[in-house]
C-alpha cells in the first residue's frame, strides 16, 4: 500500500467511526471506489477498533455488525479461525503472511514440478507409448510453468487467485498421476503380469502418500482446510485402482494374486502427519504473530525489564506512533482485586495531563491476562541507570529534575492518586519539544508486591521498592497518603547526590528493617559538594514521622526552588551532560 492508499484509509477510518454502525460497511465500499486493499484494511481497522481500545469501551460494536464485516473481510474466506482466537489483527496478519508464504511456496513447487515432468518427458522418447505420454505431460507442464510466471510477475495477487494457481498445480499434476498410474496397470494387465501390476498399485499408494506429505507440510493451512483438501486425496489411489478395474475386469483378477497387499492405509497415515504438522505451524504461526501484535500495536524489540513485566518499542498500526508497551507478568498471582486497581489506576493516570507525567495512551488484556498499556515512547534514560553510568549528579541538576516531578505529583495528588512506587528507574531524563533533562514520571499504581520473612518470622506482602518505600507503606500499607510519595522522592534525591540509596542492606527485607529502625547516614560521608539547604530538604523529606515531612508536592516543590541552585542548571549543560553521557556509553563499547 503506498502513501497514497494510506491517507485514504486514514480519512475513510475517520470518518466511519463518527457515523452510524449499520451504515458504515455501505460507506466503506463507497469511499474505496473499488480500491480492495483500502477497503479491506479499514473494514479491518474497524472491526477491532472498539473492542481492542479498552478506553473506549463504551462504543464498542455488537454481534451483528462484527459478523457482517467479518463475512467481507478476506480473512473470513481464507482463514478458519480457532475457537479461542476471534477473527481479529492476529488472524488478518496471519492472512497477509500466509499469503506471501504460499506465494514463495507454490512458486518453488510449481517449478520443481516442472523440472520432473520435463526430464519425464525426455526418457519417453525411447518408450512406444512416447506420443500419448508426451502430450499429457506437456500439458502439466505447460499449467506448472505458466502458474509459477503468474505468481512471480503479478505481486499484486489476492489470496483466493493465489489458492486459484495452487489447485490448478495440483489438479494438472494430480490427474497426470492418475492417468500415468492407470496406464500402467492396464498395460500390465494386457501382459498378464501380476508382479508389474501389484508393484504400480503399490508404487500409486506410495507416491499419493509423499504428495500428501509434501502438500501438507510445505503449505500453509489451517488444519480444518488441511483435513478438507488430504483426505480426498487418500482416497485417490484406490478410486484409481477401481476405475482400472472397470476398465479391465482382469486387473482385479491379478491383484488377486498378492497375498501380503499394502501393510496399512499409508495415504490415510500421511493424511493424519500432515494434518497434524499443519496445525503445529498454524498454531506456531499465530503465537509468533500474537507476540508481536497487541491491539492496534505492532511490537518491535524489547526495551527494557523488571520485576513487573517488560517493556518493548511498539508502533500504532494506523497513525505509525512510536509507543512503548509494558506487558504486567501474568504469573504474579494478581487477583481480580489487584487486576482491577492496576486498570482503574492506568484509566486515571491516562487523564492526567501534567507534561512531566507519562502519557498513556490505551490498555488492554491479552487472552492469556497479561495486562499491557500504551504509553509514549521516551528518547533518554532512566535516573538508575544515568548514575550507574555517569555517578552522582550535580546538584543543580538533581533540583532542576525534582521540581519537575513534584509538578507532576502535585496534579496526580490533587486527582486522588498515590504513585507508591517512585524510585530513580521511574523517573526518565527525556527530551521532549527540543527540551533537554525533561523529567518524566513513570508508572503510576503499577508496584510490585514483595515477599518477605523466613520460618521464624510471620510472612508479609508488601508493595513498592524496598529502600524508597516510606516506614508507613512498609508497617500499615493501607494508610498511605501522599506523603509516602514524598519520602520516596527524597530517598531519590539522595540517591542522585550520593551514587548510593539511603538505606542498604544484604535483602529486601534486611534493607526494610533498616529503614525502620536506623536513620540515613549523612551525604557528606559520601559527597561534600551537597548544599546544606538541599541536605537539609533531602533529609526532611526522608523523615521517618511523617508529620515532620513536606505535606504535600507543592509545599516540596517550592522548598527546592527555594534552594540556592535552584536555576543554576541551564539548556547548555543539559547538553553537554547528554554529550559527554553519550561519548562514556561509545567508549565502553569500544
Amino acid at each position: 500500500m503506498n502513501a497514497e492508499d494510506h491517507a485514504r484509509v486514514k480519512a475513510i477510518f475517520a470518518e466511519c467511526i463518527q457515523i452510524a454502525k449499520s451504515e458504515r460497511a455501505d460507506f466503506v465500499r463507497q469511499r474505496a471506489a473499488g480500491n480492495q486493499a483500502v477497503e479491506d484494511e479499514v473494514l479491518s481497522l474497524l472491526r477491532f477498533h472498539h473492542e481492542q481500545t479498552l478506553l473506549e469501551q463504551d462504543t464498542a460494536f455488537d454481534a451483528s455488525e462484527a459478523e457482517t464485516l467479518a463475512t467481507q473481510s478476506p480473512t473470513s474466506i481464507e482463514i478458519e479461525a480457532r475457537s479461542d482466537v476471534e477473527p481479529n489483527l492476529i488472524l488478518h496478519q496471519v492472512w497477509k503472511e500466509n499469503t506471501h508464504t504460499l506465494r514463495r511456496r507454490l512458486t518453488g513447487i510449481s517449478l520443481v514440478l516442472a523440472a520432473l515432468i520435463a526430464i519425464s518427458m525426455l526418457r519417453l522418447f525411447t518408450n512406444t507409448y512416447a506420443e500419448w505420454g508426451y502430450g499429457f505431460r506437456l500439458l502439466s507442464l505447460v499449467v506448472t510453468l505458466g502458474s509459477a510466471w503468474v505468481l512471480h510477475r503479478r505481486q499484486d495477487l489476492t489470496l483466493r487467485k493465489i489458492r486459484l494457481l495452487e489447485a490448478s498445480v495440483m489438479a494438472s499434476f494430480g490427474a497426470l498421476l492418475i492417468t500415468i498410474s492407470t496406464r500402467l496397470m492396464l498395460e500390465a494387465s494386457a501382459m498378464n503380469d501380476a508382479v508389474d501390476l501389484v508393484t504400480s498399485n503399490h508404487w500409486n499408494h506410495v507416491i499419493w502418500a509423499l504428495v500428501i506429505l509434501v502438500y501438507g507440510t510445505f503449505m500453509p493451512n489451517s488444519w480444518v482446510r488441511a483435513v478438507t483438501i488430504l483426505l480426498p486425496l487418500a482416497f485417490l489411489p484406490y478410486v484409481v485402482t477401481e476405475f482400472a478395474e472397470f476398465l479391465d475386469p482382469h486387473v482385479g483378477y491379478l491383484l488377486e494374486q498378492d497375498q501380503q497387499g499394502l501393510p496399512f492405509p499409508i495415504t490415510l497415515v500421511a493424511v493424519g502427519i500432515s494434518v497434524f504438522a499443519a496445525n503445529l505451524i498454524h498454531d506456531a504461526q499465530l503465537g509468533a504473530i500474537q507476540a508481536r501484535y497487541l491491539s492496534q500495536y505492532r511490537v518491535m524489540r524489547l526495551i527494557g525489564s523488571g520485576g513487573m513485566g517488560q517493556v518493548f518499542e511498539a508502533e500504532h498500526r494506523l497513525l505509525k506512533r512510536p509507543c512503548a508497551i509494558k506487558l504486567i507478568r501474568s504469573d504474579l498471582g494478581m487477583g481480580e482485586t489487584v487486576l482491577q486497581r492496576f486498570q482503574d489506576e492506568v484509566r486515571a493516570s491516562a487523564r492526567l495531563t501534567h507534561p512531566n507525567t507519562i502519557e498513556i495512551y490505551d490498555y488492554g488484556l491479552t487472552k492469556d491476562g497479561t495486562f499491557f498499556f500504551a504509553m509514549e515512547l521516551l528518547p533518554g534514560k532512566n535516573l538508575s541507570d544515568l548514575v550507574k553510568a555517569s555517578g552522582a549528579i550535580p546538584p543543580a541538576r538533581v533540583v532542576h529534575l525534582l521540581i519537575q516531578v513534584c509538578g507532576a505529583l502535585r496534579e496526580a495528588h490533587s486527582a486522588g492518586l498515590i504513585h507508591r512506587d517512585i524510585k530513580p528507574a521511574n523517573i526518565f531524563a527525556s527530551q521532549r519539544g527540543g527540551i533537554h533533562d525533561f523529567a518524566k514520571l513513570l508508572d503510576f499504581g503499577l508496584v510490585q508486591s514483595i515477599e518477605y520473612g523466613g520460618s521464624k518470622r510471620k510472612k508479609r506482602h508488601v508493595e513498592g521498592t524496598p529502600g524508597y518505600m516510606s516506614p508507613e507503606q512498609i508497617l500499615t500499607p493501607e494508610s498511605v497518603d501522599q506523603r509516602t510519595d514524598l519520602y520516596a522522592l527524597g530517598c531519590v534525591g539522595y540517591f542522585l547526590l550520593t551514587g548510593r540509596p539511603p538505606f542498604e542492606g544484604k535483602d529486601p527485607y534486611e534493607v526494610m528493617q533498616v529503614q525502620l529502625e536506623a536513620n540515613p547516614v549523612a551525604m557528606t560521608q559520601y559527597v561534600s559538594a551537597v548544599p546544606k539547604d538541599l541536605e537539609s530538604l533531602i533529609m526532611k523529606c526522608i523523615e521517618a514521622d511523617r508529620e515532620k515531612r513536606f505535606q504535600t508536592a507543592k509545599a516540596l516543590q517550592q522548598a527546592l526552588k527555594d534552594c540556592g541552585v535552584a536555576g543554576q542548571w541551564t539548556e547548555q549543560d543539559a547538553i553537554a551532560a547528554e554529550a559527554n553521557f553519550t561519548a562514556a556509553a561509545l567508549s565502553r563499547t569500544v
